[in-house]
């Protein structure tokens, strides 16, 4: 990764051309089956194989970057934090820092060390807002009014910025994740919903309001510590995978950043990001996330909204990659079946 980006001049120039001259600015490429695998609603990207993708010249891979993104404490505190456990620090605010003073938006949850809890439930004791503090917000989810979201956005999209702190690759230290984003109105009348999980299919399942059952099998897997070939993007040598032997393999080695102050993974939805962004969407509804994570046994993760991403076209076709996140071994074969029928 020291030697990240052979196209430098390129990606620059056309991240500079989009966004307007914003030289920190962070342009992901469109999906392709090396650059993301969908997970419901959400296309999610490997940073560190984005990296080494773009490094190498991959088309598919261009225009991309700048890499890394950083993940130190430093730097999320500038971004619209959704939770973190950085340094052990209690729960960021983020009004005024980077919202305005006042701006309806939930503060950062404080997501766990492993020592702390194996998990990390949005409504539990971590909540920053045990009662709402604005109109519409509502305890046991992060919200912030459309409105606000837009303005911290600019012309950017909707880009969810992770950072994995698992210590160990083994199948049995993968953290687990899933998501759900709804918007909904000041009265909690669900609007629409999108989620995070262990298909590739659209659509919400299990919790949409708290009364609703959450359907634990539908965790997606964050796994570490293997390969990505080269020519195809499928992942393997899972939890197993080292730099020379995924060399061998024509392969690239995707470690996670594990200890590193280097963020892990993007998400985003095209859906979700269109629905923010539609005119028919009304200033008053609210984005309302429940994020939960399992088998946490490191550090506390952070998730945070990027302010200056772009996706490269903004179309996001529909995704044939197993390079990225873990949907489980099993979940992997079939996915891999399914591909090859293509």
């Amino acid at each position: 990764m020291k030697n990240y980006w052979i196209q430098k001049s390129l990606a620059v120039g056309a991240c500079l051309a989009l966004l307007s001259g914003t030289a920190s600015a962070v342009l992901l490429p469109g999906s392709n089956e090396m650059t993301t695998i969908q997970y419901g609603d959400f296309s999610v990207y490997s940073i560190d194989l984005l990296a080494q993708c773009a490094a190498a010249g991959d088309t598919r891979c261009l225009p991309g970057g700048p890499y890394p993104i950083a993940a130190d404490a430093g730097f999320t505190k500038t971004q619209l934090t959704i939770f973190t456990g950085e340094n052990g620090t209690p729960q960021l605010t983020n009004a005024p820092e980077p919202l305005p003073n006042g701006t309806p938006a939930d503060n950062a949850y404080k997501s766990p060390t492993g020592a702390q809890s194996s998990t990390f439930t949005m409504g539990s004791a971590l909540s920053p807002e045990p009662t709402p503090t604005f109109a519409g917000d509502r305890a046991g989810y992060w919200d912030i009014k459309i409105s606000a979201l837009r303005s911290y956005l600019g012309t950017n999209d909707l880009v969810f910025i992770f950072d994995n702190t698992q210590q160990g690759d083994a199948a049995n230290q993968w953290l687990q994740i899933w998501g759900q984003a709804q918007i909904v109105d000041v009265t909690g009348n669900v609007k629409s919903c999108f989620q995070l999980n262990n298909t590739n299919s659209p659509g919400c399942i299990g919790r949409v309001d708290p009364t609703n059952a959450f359907t634990p099998g539908t965790y997606v897997t964050a796994f570490t510590g293997y390969c990505v070939d080269k020519t195809t993007g499928d992942a393997f040598n899972l939890g197993t995978g080292t730099s020379s032997t995924c060399a061998a393999a024509n392969g690239y080695y995707i470690n996670g950043n594990i200890g590193s102050a280097n963020a892990d993974n993007a998400a985003f939805s095209k859906a979700l990001n269109d629905f923010i962004f539609a005119d028919s969407t009304s200033g008053d509804w609210l984005l309302s996330l429940d994020i939960r994570t399992a088998n946490n046994n490191g550090g506390g993760e952070t998730l945070w909204i990027c302010d200056n991403c772009k996706i490269s076209g903004r179309a996001v076709p529909e995704p044939a990659s197993l390079a990225l996140l873990g949907i489980g071994l099993a979940g992997l074969a079939a996915a891999r079946r399914r591909k090859t029928a293509r």
